[in-house]
């Protein structure tokens, strides 16, 4: 039992850190590539970096109590651990083929062309939905682009939506499409979109476009390196949920030998109270020089006298060299006897 406890917490020393490493990973996709907000195109752009910032929060809980588990032998622990590990590995398994299918849609560029209409209809809530013109503004911010498609005329989509003022005016791009926000803003009125001059106030690229460039660039090789070491993380989950299953087996095998006291399997009940049946095979008892011949089909031992002992007893057999001893009619002989010595006696 004592290989399992440096093994499990040699294990779970490597989960920890490969735990933090997936937070870290799920907290830059999330935070700095802004993924989820292309969930317009496909849902795997949201789903990986949340499926990998589970995998982190669930791995490092599972590796602190694996790490207690081991140090304190607490079955219930180790139970929970191997649980906990086997939902790891399900999220693991499940973030491998969806970052497959996003670096796959990724390198096809095919998700950047069919979700246009997705991204106009949100487009045209920009200025009715607090939540889309939120994560809107931080896109264009964060990107410096404005709009969603095409490199230079990116800014022209929001012409297209059909967006008036109060006033019967089309409106203009939001504040956050200028080079240098203002508080009466840079371009919110139609003019902009025939000024020659809008790249000197204005981000001209559609966000898509420049997002589709940095993410072929950045998001692309980390996913590849991501399915690599999720491989072998999964792999590594899988033998730390069968040595703590190994462990928990060997703990409970420990307390069956202290509960017992001779391991699984109690000793036979002997014929008197308190001693056990190999203790009436002694030699001493009730003849000293017989030998146990085991045990008969009543359940009684079966045993016989050797020639010393029938020369003693004054036995008219005791003569007979190699006499079988004969039981039933059908002569069928399972013990002969040497007269010379019990070193002697041939089965």
């Amino acid at each position: 039992m004592g290989r399992y406890v440096p093994a499990l917490c040699f294990l779970n020393l490597g989960l920890l850190i490969s735990s933090t490493a997936c937070l870290y990973l799920g907290s830059i996709l999330i935070n700095i590539y802004l993924l989820p907000s292309l969930e317009l195109l496909t849902s795997h752009f949201a789903t990986v970096p949340y499926l990998i910032l589970a995998i982190g929060f669930v791995l490092l809980l599972s590796s602190i109590i694996g790490i207690i588990a081991a140090v304190s032998k607490s079955r219930v622990a180790l139970i929970i651990y191997a649980v906990l590990l086997g939902a790891v590995f399900t999220l693991q398994l499940a973030s491998i083929f969806t970052s497959m299918e996003l670096r796959n849609d990724m390198e096809r560029r095919v998700i950047f062309q069919t979700g246009n209409g997705n991204v106009h209809n949100e487009l045209k809530r920009y200025w009715d939905d607090e939540t889309v013109r939120t994560k809107w503004d931080t896109l264009q911010r964060d990107f410096q682009c404005c709009g969603a498609f095409n490199m230079r005329t990116g800014f022209q989509d929001w012409s297209r939506l059909g967006n008036y003022q109060q006033d019967g005016q089309q409106r203009g791009v939001p504040n956050s499409c200028c080079l240098d926000e203002e508080e009466g803003g840079c371009g919110n009125t139609e003019e902009i979109y025939s000024d020659p001059l809008a790249y000197e106030k204005i981000n001209i690229h559609g966000c898509m476009a420049i997002m589709k460039n940095r993410l072929l660039r950045d998001i692309a090789p980390v996913l590849l390196t991501y399915i690599a070491c999720a491989v072998v993380l999964a792999l590594i989950t899988i033998l730390a949920m069968v040595l703590s299953a190994a462990y928990v087996a060997a703990i409970t095998r420990r307390s069956n030998q202290e509960r017992d006291g001779m391991g699984m399997y109690q000793a036979p009940a002997g014929h008197n109270a308190g001693t056990s049946r190999y203790e009436d095979t002694t030699l001493s008892r009730p003849y000293p020089d017989t030998l146990d011949s085991g045990i008969n089909i009543n359940g009684s031992l079966r045993s016989i006298r050797t020639n010393r002992s029938n020369y003693q007893d004054g036995s008219p057999h005791g003569s007979l060299h190699g006499t079988p001893i004969i039981k039933g009619d059908n002569h069928r002989a399972s013990l002969y006897i040497e007269p010379s010595n019990e070193a002697g006696t041939v089965i």
